[in-house]
């Protein structure tokens, strides 16, 4: 049992350290972006825990093509609704960035960006960020909510840093098409088989994330296990390019940007399968 103990000890301290540059880096990377595009509206609000938000930009009862966006730690309800100052981490100037780009390929398509935030994500550089309680907690939220949505859209959950760890868990009862997930520190499994989906998973990493430093173990409840972007597991490669840090992945002009749009409005982008 002490040696259970002392191995647990040793994977919080490891994962934490891990985790501490991408942590730092998200939540200190707010340079001012303007992106134009519609103004928020607010699908549901919760005062529980820290605070829970959804919002979507966009249409989302007309919408045929439709993206939810899950974010990671750091973020709350009240964080979420304020807009001043916003950068590029911003959950609602990733949105806007998102959905232009499914417009412009897609333009006479109604589309809808969803910023779905219905949990309780780690505060920051924690125990929580290295166990899977808040993922397991909010997943079947997310699962109902998407579950919600007009049955002729087409919808694809796009899944940040910890909130990758929500779409796994939430990934057997997620009724879509895609799951595309970025800047991962693991979905809590070993192989793409295991989240038991038959949406298409999708993964990529930039090669300056320090979210690539985290060790991809799982011990006694702590840790997220498998690398999604990792040979073997089973994903499709996203592409990255012009993607830079832990919160580069829907800034325009970026490979991710274009081909989470060209993913979300039904067009593969070229790709490679890695081996399974």
């Amino acid at each position: 049992m002490r040696d259970r103990l002392a191995l647990g000890a040793a994977t919080v301290v490891t994962l934490l350290a891990g985790a501490a540059p991408a942590v730092g880096q998200s939540l200190s990377d707010g340079a001012p972006v303007a992106i134009t595009g519609p103004a928020a509206t607010v699908l549901s609000t919760d005062t529980h825990g820290r605070g829970r938000l959804v919002e979507a930009f966009g249409d989302v009862r007309r919408a045929r093509n439709i993206a939810v966006i899950v974010p990671g730690v750091g973020w709350t309800g009240p964080l979420l609704r304020d807009e001043s100052g916003a950068g590029r981490r911003h959950p609602a100037v990733q949105a806007r960035s998102l959905l232009a780009e499914m417009e412009r390929r897609d333009p006479g398509t109604p589309a809808a960006v969803v910023v779905w935030l219905d949990y309780d994500a780690p505060a920051g550089i924690d125990p929580d960020a290295a166990r899977s309680d808040r993922a397991v907690e909010g997943a079947p939220r997310l699962a109902a909510f998407v579950d919600g949505l007009s049955a002729s859209a087409r919808v694809t959950v796009v899944c940040h840093s910890y909130g990758s760890v929500v779409c796994g868990h939430a990934a057997p009862r997620l009724h879509v098409s895609s799951l595309v997930v970025v800047g991962s520190p693991g979905m809590d499994v070993w192989s793409r088989a295991a989240l038991h989906t038959s949406a298409t998973v999708w993964a990529g990493i930039a090669p300056d994330d320090p979210i690539g430093l985290v060790p991809h173990t799982r011990v006694d409840g702590l840790g997220h296990a498998a690398d999604p972007t990792a040979p073997g597991f089973g994903a499709r490669s996203l592409p990255v390019d012009g993607a830079h840090g832990h919160n580069g992945y829907l800034v325009a002009g970026t490979a991710s940007l274009d081909a989470i749009a060209q993913i979300v409005t039904g067009h593969n982008p070229s790709v490679r399968r890695s081996a399974s």
